[in-house]
């Protein structure tokens, strides 16, 4: 109330000093709110491969723990061992002297769990966090020749087949109840194989191998 008051006043002051005097101008109405568009959630997976897939990108931007987690490293020994052979046998070219010198003194015994999860784990920045990178990672079929074989064990040479054949058998039923994936990220670099096999764990499977691709 008082201010309606003091607004005649004030225009007789300003009409006796010879200015005109003005309405009070109505502050301007704030613009309207605009919402701002979110970032669309990725979809969900569909498939075990697609499963896999984001659970890896999810791990490696977790931690190394959490990327560590996702292995079966006694599984991860026996398939290691297992592809030394075929890589001895011709698999994988141009394996250097000493290398298969390495290979030929091994026996069909599985490298042990701890080993691997060491070799693993010491992938998690060149492999992991190089291909993840900010994610958008997505399954694809295997790139390079040697990735495509990796869930491939076909019948060894009768030499290799007496010590290596129980090894080839548990890697065919790992890969009959898995598969084998790439993936790509669009916020990475490069790509990484993964086989993995079905388990009755949370997640429904372990991975068992790992490879550039």
């Amino acid at each position: 109330m008082g201010t309606r008051r003091l607004i005649p006043a004030l225009a007789s002051a300003l009409a006796a000093c010879g200015t005109s005097a003005k309405p009070p101008v109505e502050p301007a109405p704030p613009p309207p709110m605009v919402e701002q568009a979110q970032p669309a959630a990725a979809a969900a997976p569909t498939t075990m491969a697609q499963r896999v897939v984001a659970d890896f990108e999810t791990a490696i931007k977790t931690s190394r723990d959490a990327y560590v987690a996702l292995f079966d490293f006694h599984a991860v020994g026996e398939m290691e061992i297992l592809l030394h052979r075929y890589d001895l046998l011709g698999r994988l070219k141009e394996l250097p002297d000493d290398v298969k010198a390495q290979f030929a003194a091994e026996g069909a015994v599985p490298y042990p769990a701890e080993r691997e999860k060491q070799n693993v784990s010491g992938f998690y920045t060149i492999l992991g966090q190089r291909t993840v990178g900010n994610g958008g990672c997505r399954a694809m079929a295997p790139r390079t020749e040697y990735a495509k074989l990796l869930a491939t064990f076909e019948p060894l040479p009768a030499g290799a087949a007496v010590d290596y054949e129980p090894l080839r058998l548990k890697a065919t039923g790992y890969v009959a109840k898995g598969g084998l994936i790439s993936l790509r990220c669009t916020g990475g670099k490069g790509g990484i194989a993964l086989v993995w096999t079905e388990r009755p764990n949370a997640r429904g499977y372990d991975l068992i191998t790992i490879y550039d691709d």
